[in-house]
């Protein structure tokens, strides 16, 4: 069983749907409409559920799509109605939502880090690729070019209200076949603007309920004691985003029963490295320890995620959290509905390696630091890379 690459929700074996591959006509498609947030046209569409009769290993009947539809068709998911990729059912499919404040950098985030894991599996001799013409030019237009082509900086995420809303549709990658089974990554890119103003309700936010991990990225330059210290080492930010902890608890607010993976990424970790430099004081002493997992990077090591170094980090980075103010709720992880404690894991990560200056990067470049220690953590549970 794998899950919609949109709505995140599982698809079972006993129930199917389809729609139009060519559609002569089209019409409001209110399902999808209310996961998308946006409106939606599309052909006729028809459902199969098993009957209560049926053998275990029922399927359905051959050809039943085209027979109902009058033409080709191609599957959906029944909930949400997305167009699944071709033989997605035989695949399983782990699901990420990207969350945080505004300037946080979860899209330069996303751009590098899937940058680090085709990079790892080429040194594994695998492959990490797009899996849907889609998410190929999506990322290629919104993450790659402007980065590593154009050498900018990405704009923020658009709202989910804006008609140009890339992120309404996931970006799914293919990790090839691990333990006998084809695996693929998606994320859904969450803008942060939406996140602080707290509308997330309806359908088209449900995804984070059923999510098997939520990376929540803390930037610790919206802590004013080390914007403070850093004035002079590090180039002041055009963009700044809403308080951390407020959208923190939004995010907690929308999961609901939910129990996925909580990764806290303290991103922008380049930042709090620059702290070594500034003399006399505590920060300088905490990072300057040379022994500290925060100062090395394993992540692109070729054997299986290193798990004790990865809870070395957790507590090195959930002190670090502490000593940044980041509130009872970053320290207790719980689920404000059921009291439930999530799986959760602290991580330091540094996209680009240096503080862009103005609109541009660094003239050292991209030099990532860690960025592939939140989504191996979560793939390790299937022994994935």
């Amino acid at each position: 069983m794998t899950k919609c690459p949109r709505c995140f929700n599982n698809l079972t074996h006993e129930w199917f749907a389809w729609t139009e591959a060519a559609p002569q006509r089209t019409e409001p498609d209110e399902r999808a409409t209310a996961f998308t947030g946006s409106p939606v046209v599309a052909g006729k569409t028809c459902e199969l559920q098993k009957p209560t009769d049926a053998a275990p290993d029922w399927t359905p009947p051959p050809n039943y799509p085209e027979t109902q539809l009058g033409g080709a068709a191609v599957e959906i998911c029944p909930i949400c109605h997305y167009v699944l990729p071709p033989h997605w059912r035989w695949g399983q499919a782990t699901c990420i939502a990207m969350a945080g404040a505004r300037a946080t950098g979860k899209t330069v985030y996303i751009a590098v880090m899937i940058k680090q894991l085709q990079l790892l599996a080429e040194r594994m001799n695998r492959a990490v690729e797009p899996a849907t013409p889609e998410t190929d030019y999506n990322y290629r237009k919104n993450y790659e070019d402007p980065l590593f082509e154009e050498r900018g900086i990405l704009v923020s995420t658009p709202s989910s209200n804006t008609g140009d809303s890339y992120q309404r549709e996931p970006l799914i990658f293919s990790l090839g076949v691990w333990n006998e089974v084809r695996r693929f990554l998606v994320i859904r890119d969450v803008a942060g603007e939406d996140l602080e103003s707290g509308n997330t309700d309806g359908h088209s936010w449900q995804f984070f309920q059923v999510a098997d991990a939520i990376l929540f990225l803390f930037d610790p330059l919206r802590v004013e004691e080390i914007g403070d210290q850093l004035r002079d080492l590090v180039p002041v930010q055009a963009n700044r985003g809403g308080d951390p902890k407020v959208v923190l608890r939004t995010v907690m607010n929308m999961l609901g029963y939910g129990t996925p993976r909580v990764a806290v990424v303290l991103s922008k970790f380049d930042a709090l490295q620059a702290l070594e430099e500034v003399q006399g004081g505590q920060w300088s002493q905490i990072m300057s320890n040379a022994g500290a997992a925060f100062s090395r990077d394993p992540s692109l090591e070729q054997a299986p995620y290193a798990d004790e170094d990865g809870q070395l980090l957790h507590e090195e980075v959930r002190s670090l959290l502490q000593k940044l103010d980041a509130g009872p709720m970053l320290q207790s992880m719980e689920n404000p509905v059921t009291g439930q404690q999530y799986r959760n894991r602290f991580f330091a990560v540094s996209a680009l390696g240096a503080s862009p200056v103005g609109e541009r990067l660094h003239q050292n470049g991209i030099s990532p630091f860690r960025c592939l220690d939140p989504v191996r953590w979560v793939l390790s549970e299937h022994g994935v890379l």
